[in-house]
């Protein structure tokens, strides 16, 4: 009977990433200036995450993963005894054994082979790490439990799967496979008396026993091990050389329904392994216990699941689903209104409630924290400062920040190009930082925050800054600003972001062609966000991204302005007031900002924005003030309508080039309302009042 593994396989390949990417962020600590207040327990994780993946890779008879994985674990095995010190050498051959066995896992999954550079890879590493291993190292601790010393010499095993372990998709062969490639001359003896003439024959039911006989030097620890994932579902029996006695072997003769011939079996399998003197046969007890594979008698430790692993797209189906539940949710609430129905208002009201609960519940399933994304850049910035001679070092803050898992996956390659070119341009040589004052280590920092309902990511260096003169005579000779034009301090850092500009001199793998920051500002916009940047020259610079916290869901506030309803999101609301009751109409006349409690506040007519000709009483104007960052500005809007719990729709491609403008979402009416960028609005009015007091 053919058993279907596509699914244990995914599960594998998943937790295989994790048990890498685990591996890789413990490799990457024991270089920090931290390295030694728990190396030892860091070396740990590193071992277990490589036995995990060897003995799952040897399940399914992934022979190339659990080659590489072997000889690495061997060689870290005298790591954690102490006879070999973790050295920057071995680490960088892990770290490639990391990458290999990645690609390794991937190729075995999908039924492919390695490629010949693989090949010659995984030779290399494998020629490497047998090296180490002959070199003599301090020698063992003899005061260790027996259980863990290696003994070498020759066990005995007996293996009695349960009747249903085919059926909780467990094959017992790949076990004794992988066995066979951790041992030296296994033999196997199959018994299947379990099957009688009077036993009802089911072909899901699994029959067999089996009796092994090998020879290794492994502890008794390491051999539990190759049987650990169906430990709870056979009899596992280890005999070492010095039990590996005729009358201990027999004992496992209760776990069979026919002595005799568990007795014939074990005869012939020992005969020839086993010093004569210790074949004189035993009798069995009358009262030897039933198998155990009959009886079921056998104590499982039960395990309690805290996660549920799901699939993206279902959770992205249960959002759009969620979504259009509020928008019908808003559509019957309009309809009870209309019927003047109390009860039936006060009923829609609670429903309301827990449609805005299931909302929240649902767009938390979508996030995750986004220190594993942090995480994954400690590699580039090991792997790059070594490329180009430098020192730097990765400081991550607020790593249990979270934010929906759409936007952990679009930002991971802006922040790539950020890194990099932070490294590269940013932080001096050791030579450079030495002669400047500065410690030779540079210092790189990830950080994340929420903040104004956005979350908000940092990448700050303490290298040489920006430097303004060089960008905007690169910017002028490129044509991307005229020479007659002043520019303030933070547009000509934001020249960095126009396409094709860099200030390299010559072109390298790491920069130079000018698409990398190009790349960042078009992905942050793409998700409705902002990139500002701020630099001192020869202290260093900070890059910041505003996100805001989903893309799917919002809390919305709307308004009208001529016939149509818009919408910004709530979190950007600071206050709404009466545009009349803060200012007269003639102080405004021909100007776009007030005077705010003595705070120089930008405005800006929507009706006058949108092309609207006809005007409204100054005494019907409403202004509502937002924030995005640290800007502030103010909308002149018709009405207010209060909040509105909003599901964004895209507008698609044929609206691309709007400006202020993020999306749609859909009334209880059934109208479409316009949701306003309100960051792009924001620049909007400050670009209007900066140009207005330029001409004055």
């Amino acid at each position: 009977m053919s058993v279907d593994l596509s699914a244990a396989i995914t599960t594998f390949v998943s937790e295989s990433k994790e048990l890498l990417a685990e591996m890789e962020n413990s490799l990457l600590d024991l270089e920090s200036s931290e390295a030694s207040r728990d190396q030892e327990e860091t070396i740990n994780a590193i071992f277990r995450a490589i036995h995990t993946i060897k003995g799952s890779a040897g399940l399914f008879g992934f022979d190339y993963v659990v080659s590489l994985t072997h000889i690495a674990e061997t060689v870290l095995d005298d790591v954690r005894g102490g006879n070999r010190e973790m050295s920057k050498t071995l680490l960088s051959l892990y770290l490639e054994t990391g990458d290999l066995c990645d690609e390794l896992i991937l190729l075995a999954a999908s039924q492919n082979e390695p490629s010949a550079q693989q090949l010659t890879q995984l030779a290399r590493l494998t020629e490497q790490f047998s090296a180490i291993t002959n070199i003599v190292g301090a020698p063992q601790n003899t005061d260790t439990d027996s259980e863990t010393q290696p003994q070498d010499g020759t066990w005995f095993i007996c293996f009695v799967p349960n009747e249903n372990v085919l059926r909780n998709g467990l094959d017992p062969y790949p076990f004794i496979h992988f066995l066979n490639n951790e041992v030296a001359s296994l033999e196997v003896a199959t018994n299947f008396t379990a099957l009688t003439a009077d036993t009802p024959y089911d072909p899901e039911s699994c029959y067999l026993a089996f009796l092994m006989l090998f020879h290794t030097s492994q502890s008794k620890d390491v051999i539990e091990e190759v049987f650990e994932f169906i430990k709870n579902d056979a009899v596992v029996e280890i005999l070492p050389p010095d039990r590996c006695q005729y009358s201990a072997i027999e004992d496992c003769a209760k776990y069979f329904p026919d002595p005799a011939q568990f007795q014939a079996t074990l005869a012939k399998l020992t005969q020839s392994r086993l010093p004569a003197r210790l074949l004189e046969p035993a009798s069995i007890p009358d009262d030897a216990e039933p198998p155990a594979k009959a009886t079921g008698k056998k104590k499982n430790k039960l395990h309690t699941s805290k996660t549920l692993r799901v699939e993206a797209m279902k959770l992205d189906r249960l959002i759009d689903q969620v979504g259009e539940m509020v928008i019908t949710g808003a559509r019957t609430n309009l309809l009870a209104h209309e019927t003047g129905n109390e009860t039936l208002i006060e009923a829609m009201a609670l429903l309301e409630r827990l449609v805005e609960n299931i909302r929240d519940s649902s767009l938390k399933l979508r996030m995750v924290q986004i220190g594993e994304t942090f995480n994954k850049f400690k590699r580039v910035v090991r792997d790059v400062a070594d490329e180009l001679g430098k020192e730097v070092e990765l400081n991550i803050v607020g790593a249990d920040t979270e934010l929906d898992k759409t936007f952990v996956e679009k930002v991971s390659d802006p922040l790539m190009h950020i890194i990099r070119n932070a490294i590269d341009h940013g932080i001096e040589s050791p030579e450079q930082r030495q002669a400047a004052g500065k410690p030779t280590c540079g210092q790189l920092t990830l950080k994340a925050y929420h903040d104004s309902g956005s979350i908000v990511i940092e990448i700050q260096d303490d290298g040489q800054g920006l430097d303004q003169s060089k960008i905007l005579a690169r910017a002028i000779e490129n044509g991307l600003v005229n020479q007659d034009h002043s520019l303030q301090d933070k547009e000509i850092n934001l020249l960095i972001f126009e396409p094709g500009f860099s200030t390299a001199t010559a072109v390298t793998s790491i920069s130079g062609r000018g698409v990398g920051m190009d790349v960042v500002k078009r992905n942050v916009e793409s998700l409705r966000g902002s990139v500002e940047v701020d630099s001192t020259k020869g202290l260093g610079s900070k890059i910041i991204i505003r996100l805001p916290l989903t893309l799917s869901i919002i809390d919305g506030f709307m308004f009208t302005v001529g016939d149509e309803d818009y919408v910004i999101p709530l979190d950007t609301v600071v206050e709404c007031l009466e545009l009349h009751e803060v200012v007269s109409e003639s102080d405004i006349q021909d100007k776009n900002y007030i005077n705010l409690r003595t705070e120089v506040l930008p405005f800006i007519r929507l009706r006058t924005l949108f092309g609207i000709e006809q005007q409204i009483e100054h005494t019907k104007e409403s202004l509502v003030i937002v924030q995005f960052g640290t800007l502030r500005a103010g909308l002149v809007v018709d009405s207010l309508q209060g909040e509105f719990q909003t599901v964004v729709k895209p507008l698609g491609r044929l609206f691309e080039g709007l400006k202020c403008i993020s999306g749609a979402t859909i009334l209880g009416s059934g109208k479409v309302a316009i949701i306003l960028d309100v960051s792009a609005l924001i620049r909007t009015a400050i670009t209007m009042y900066e140009s207005l007091e330029l001409k004055h």
